[in-house]
Formats: structure tokens, sequence, C-alpha cells
């Protein structure tokens, strides 16, 4: 009889790993690089600490797995990035360089889609609230229009008729969803004939082309069949505009599709921890199989409009941050990092992926435990990760922290600390695409009465 061994614990060793299969690239790094094969550490001793990551490799192969799984035959897909996820003018850039259009909900947005070089016919206007400026500007210059309400909807005839141009339009429709409401504060319902109404309104106006049909139903959605909802009931619309003589041409499902991160159980739909956005191609069978039994009701080459933002850019982003703390709280690990729910606001609802970085290749990780990351904000509410599984942590030892492109720097504010820089890895390494702010910075637009200027004064 052999001699038995002694026992051995298992060794661990946290991959960072991207979404694989034919949708997505798949990317195993260790925990000591960001993407593109950098160290962390060095990166924050360059760049200092908190420091955002945006992956340009990444961000492209995303955009275009995202718009080769959306596409298909017979129809036309237009794939608008939703700048309020991440208005980033570089990362802007990026995506128009791939083609993509604009979406935007602000003139602000609009106008640097504009000095971005983005045609005004490549940009869809959407939103519950457009200045008449605005819609003087988007009418005059042919960007497409989603009107939100009937007061908007008079506006821009108004608007069309006295700049001279005919307004390119579409209809935000809104519809019941399991049995409620959802989303019910944008656009015109079809339950309560609110669409019907609307067709009808823009039937025979000479100032106004209905070009399309729009619907979002929602944000992170988890059930492709929502989509596949939001089709038929465009579909529906699109037969009533038919009979009006009105002649729509695309059909815009807007946004709400997940990203590879996870949900907290609070905010997931119910039985569904997460959605990791590896399977889009179940939310494109959901739009255009049913699309395509009914094109031609947009024509006989609809333009199919999609509307993504975390999806395209979540995981194209990381965060490294630093330890500034370790405590045993309750006898539960913590530790303090420089980086807060400030520039992180999505920690509120997603379980981020955190690694720690240690700067070498070990394969072990002796000590593992499960800590709590806080950030350094005065407000106990600041958590970054509860309950992750991480090593040993010493003062000064670099976390990252994945999937930050969505919402945290269009989302973030200046509470107590500045915003930090934001580097993106490219063809020439790491370039500064924004830098860190100062404090001066954040009191820029402020003024103080000459009255109240003591001795020493010098903002």
């Amino acid at each position: 009889m052999s001699a038995r061994k002694s026992y051995e614990a298992p060794r661990l060793r946290q991959l960072a790993v991207g979404p694989m299969g034919k949708h997505r690239l798949v990317d195993v790094l260790p925990a000591s690089v960001v993407e593109g094969g950098w160290d962390a550490a060095e990166l924050v001793a360059r760049f200092g600490s908190p420091l955002f990551v945006v992956s340009e490799e990444r961000l492209r192969a995303l955009y275009g797995s995202f718009r080769e799984t959306f596409t298909g035959d017979g129809v036309t897909t237009r794939i608008a990035y939703s700048y309020k996820t991440n208005y980033l003018p570089a990362l802007c850039a990026v995506m128009a360089d791939e083609g993509a259009w604009a979406e935007v909900v602000s003139g602000m947005e609009y106008s640097l889609a504009r000095a971005l070089g983005i045609p005004a016919a490549d940009i869809v206007f959407n939103g519950p609230y457009k200045t008449r400026a605005e819609l003087e500007r988007a009418i005059g210059e042919g960007a497409l229009v989603n009107i939100d309400g009937f007061d908007e909807l008079a506006i821009v005839e108004t608007v069309a008729r006295s700049v001279g141009r005919t307004a390119r339009i579409g209809l935000r429709i809104n519809f019941r969803v399991d049995n409620q409401l959802n989303w019910n504060k944008f656009g015109f319902s079809v339950e309560h004939g609110e669409a019907e109404e609307a067709l009808a309104r823009v039937a025979g106006r000479r100032r106004l082309r209905l070009v399309a049909l729009h619907n979002h139903c929602g944000t992170y959605n988890v059930d492709p069949g929502i989509y596949t909802r939001a089709v038929r009931a465009l579909l529906q619309v699109a037969r009533s505009a038919r009979r009006l003589g009105l002649a729509p041409t695309t059909i815009d499902l807007g946004g709400g599709f997940p990203s590879a991160n996870a949900l907290k159980p609070a905010f997931a739909a119910p039985g569904v921890a997460r959605r990791s956005g590896e399977a889009l191609g179940d939310f494109a069978d959901a739009i255009l199989r049913p699309l395509a039994r009914a094109r031609g009701l947009f024509g006989p080459s609809p333009t199919l409009i999609l509307e993504p933002g975390r999806a395209v850019v979540d995981s194209a982003m990381q965060l490294v941050c630093t330890v500034v703390a370790t405590k045993e709280i309750a006898g539960q690990g913590a530790v303090v990092v420089d980086a807060g729910v400030n520039i992180v606001p999505t920690a509120y609802w997603y379980n981020h992926h955190v690694d720690a970085v240690d700067g070498a290749e070990s394969e072990v990780a002796d000590g593992m435990r499960q800590v709590t990351v806080y950030g350094p904000l005065c407000m106990q509410i600041d958590v970054l990760r509860d309950q992750v599984l991480l090593p040993p942590l010493a003062v000064g030892a670099p976390l990252v922290i994945h999937n930050v492109g969505a919402y945290c720097l269009t989302q973030s504010m200046q509470f107590i600390q500045p915003r930090p820089a934001v580097v993106m890895i490219g063809p020439d390494g790491p370039v500064v695409i924004r830098r860190r702010e100062e404090w001066r910075d954040i009191f820029a637009l402020d003024s103080v009465p000459g009255r109240l200027r003591r001795e020493g004064y010098a903002l």
C-alpha cells in the first residue's frame, strides 16, 4: 500500500477573463496587468492613482462584435453609440472611427458629436427635454429627432417652419411589458391610444417626415424577449402609419443591452443573478427574426437602429487604485483604497470584479479571504465591493476594478476628492485622454465677492 500524501491546499490564481465565443473575444490576463499587457503598478507610478485605463483594442473589438451580431439579411443595421454612457471625446472618436452614429440626449452631447465631426444626418437626438434652440439646430442640420410627447411634437412642427426645413422625425413609443407600464415616462403609449393620435397629427404635415418608430424599453435588460415584444409593438404602430399614408423606413430599438458586469441580487431580475453579455446573439435573434417576417412595413430595405452603451464600453475600461489602509471590522477583513463611489457610482448596483495586483506571476495566493473594499470618502456607504475574495494586502498595494466603462465617468462627481486621469492604451502605448483634476479645476467656475476676500486670497 502506497504511503498517503499529505494534504496540499489548492492553489488559486485570479484571472481576468474576457467574454468569449462568436460574438466576443477572449482575453486571459494575469491580475498584475491591464489591457494591452501593461503593468498596473507601472501605470499608476507614471500617471498617478487612482487611474482609469481604456483599452482601444478592446473598445474596437466590442463595437465590432456587437455590430456583427446584430447584422441580418435584408436589414441595414446602424449602431448609434449612446453618448450618455461615456462621453469621453477620445472614446467617442474611436466609435466614430469604427463607423458608429451618435445617440444623444442633450444639446451638450449634440455639440460634442458635431465637434467630433459626426454628420448631423448620423445623429439620433433622443430624450424627454430638448430646448427650442437645440431643436432649431438639430432640425436645421438634418438630424433625426425622436419626439417624446405631444408638446414637443407641436414645437418641432413650429421650428421646422421657422428654419425652413422638413424635420426628420421619429416617434418614441411605449407599451405594456409584463402587465406593467414600464418606462412610461417616455413617448406615446400604445395601450392608451397616444401612438395612433401622434400618427394622425403627423399625417399630412408638410414639414414633418416620419422616418422612424422608436422604443427604448429599459436598462440592463436580461430577457431577450423584451425586444421581441418591442418589435411587435412597433410593427403594430407601423401598420397604423401605413394606413395613414406615412412611410417609416427605420425601426429604432434603443439600448439597454447587458454587459459583462454582474448586477447585485437586489437589482437583478427574479431568478437571474447576472447576465454576462456573452450571449448577445439571443438578443439579435429576438430582434431580427420578427423583423424579417414583416420587414415590408418599413419598406423593402428597412434600417434598424440600435443604441448600445454599456454593452460596447463597459469592459473596455478598468480602474487601477491603491490600498491606503487595512482594517479588521467586527472580525472581517477590510481595506480602504484611494478611489470612492464618487468615481465608481456603479458600485451601488454592480458587483464589480476586483483583482489584487501582486506585480508578479505567482501561481499561489496564500491566505485568500473575504474582504470589503471601502473608498476614501467620509461616508459609510462608500463601498466599492462587499466581501470579495482577495489575498493579504498591504498599504500601497494596487487593485484593479474591472468593467467601469459605463456611467462611471458621466455620473462621477468631485465629492471630497478630485477626479483621476484617464489613459487610453492604443498603438502608441498609454496616452492621457483626460488629465487629472487639480483642486483649482473644481472651483474654476466660482467667484468670491470682493468684500469677502481676506488677506492671502488666491482663488
